[in-house]
This record gives C-alpha cells, sequence and structure tokens, in this order.
C-alpha cells in the first residue's frame, strides 16, 4: 500500500497535477497560519488609529488658544499694513477735518455709510479718508492725529474679534458693533487709543 501511494505522489509530482487538500486539512492549517496573521493586522491597525486619535488630543491639549489667537491677529495685522501703506505715501482720498465732508465723499465709493460721528476734536483732530480693503471687503479709512502721531480708523461690513494687538510696535484696537468692524492703528499707546475709541462710541 505504501508503495502505491509513493507511486502515486511521484507521478502526481512528475505530471505537475494538483490534488486539493481535504477539507479538514484545509481548515486546519487556516486556523493555524493564517488566523494569528489576521489578528496580529487588525492589532496593528487599531493601535495605529488609537495613536493618532491620541495625537489629535493631544495637540488641542497643548494649544487650546491657537487658532482664536490666530484669528486675532490677522485683522490687526491687516490693519497695521493698511496704515503703513497710507503712511509711506499713498496719501488720502480726501484731506479735510470736517466730517460732514469726508462722509459724502464716500457715497458711491462703499456700499455702507459708515457709522461714525465723532467729529474729530482738539485732541483728535480728524485729517480725511480714504477707501481701503480690508480682510477681502471694502472699507472705510478714517484719519485722525494724536499731536504728531497718526491713527488710521478702519471701518468695514463684518466682525472682528474684540481686544488689543501689538504687532511691529504699532497697537491696534478692534471691536465690533451692529454688523460692523472697526480696527484703530497707531504708534500711539493704549491709553489715548482707548480714549479716541470711547469717543467713537
Amino acid at each position: 500500500m505504501s508503495e502505491e501511494a509513493d507511486r502515486l505522489v511521484t507521478a502526481a509530482l512528475r505530471d505537475h497535477a494538483r490534488i486539493p487538500a481535504p477539507p479538514g486539512l484545509r481548515a486546519k492549517l487556516e486556523r493555524k497560519y493564517l488566523a494569528p496573521r489576521r489578528r496580529w493586522v487588525l492589532a496593528s491597525v487599531s493601535a495605529f488609529t488609537g495613536a493618532l486619535a491620541a495625537a489629535a488630543i493631544l495637540l488641542l491639549l497643548v494649544r487650546p488658544g491657537r487658532p482664536a489667537e490666530d484669528l486675532a491677529l490677522a485683522p490687526a495685522r491687516e490693519a497695521v499694513g493698511d496704515h503703513l501703506r497710507m503712511l509711506i505715501g499713498r496719501g488720502l482720498g480726501v484731506e479735510v477735518s470736517d466730517m460732514h465732508q469726508v462722509k459724502p465723499w464716500f457715497a458711491g465709493k462703499l456700499d455702507f455709510v459708515p457709522p461714525i460721528t465723532f467729529l474729530g476734536d482738539d485732541d483728535f483732530p480728524l485729517a480725511g479718508g480714504d477707501v481701503a480693503v480690508f480682510l477681502g471687503h471694502k472699507a472705510a479709512q478714517l484719519v485722525y492725529h494724536r499731536r504728531l502721531h497718526v491713527i488710521s480708523l478702519f471701518v468695514f461690513q463684518g466682525e472682528v474679534p474684540d481686544g488689543d494687538r501689538t504687532i511691529e510696535g504699532f497697537h491696534v484696537v478692534m471691536w465690533s458693533r451692529d454688523g460692523f468692524g472697526f480696527a484703530l492703528a497707531s504708534d500711539v499707546n493704549f491709553d489715548d487709543l482707548h480714549t479716541l475709541h470711547a469717543k467713537l462710541q
């Protein structure tokens, strides 16, 4: 019987015949060699997914204020940049000290009337105004003086985060009211900016 079996195996190998394994043997081999590998792959995927989730949570815990900080810095940087562009020689579209002449000048140039009633005074005389682009919006830029310093006020339809920021030595005060965003930018101190802010309310 053994010789007959050897002969059949030899013939099968020589003729490259494929004899299917019995179902019981196939199941036993799969359990022994394939199942541990599948478990290892699933465990590896689960561990990797868990590590990614832990890393995301860690980033949120380590830098909880970063997104809000970035949102507040963007309009402050924009205000300082626009203020500097005016200082280095762009000039103003209208140079008058009377708000009753400045406001009509914006007619047709903006889609809104700047909600500003402060006409300027001896401490903060009005120098004029211009049209600017602030955070992608058309904005009114009103310019006041404080002694030898220049202060830019930007007004646009939208909102900005309330608060104070210092960008490259320039101070910025921002606030929102009734659907409008406001930003004061200058090299004067915060006390002067807050005084002007109160007059603009």
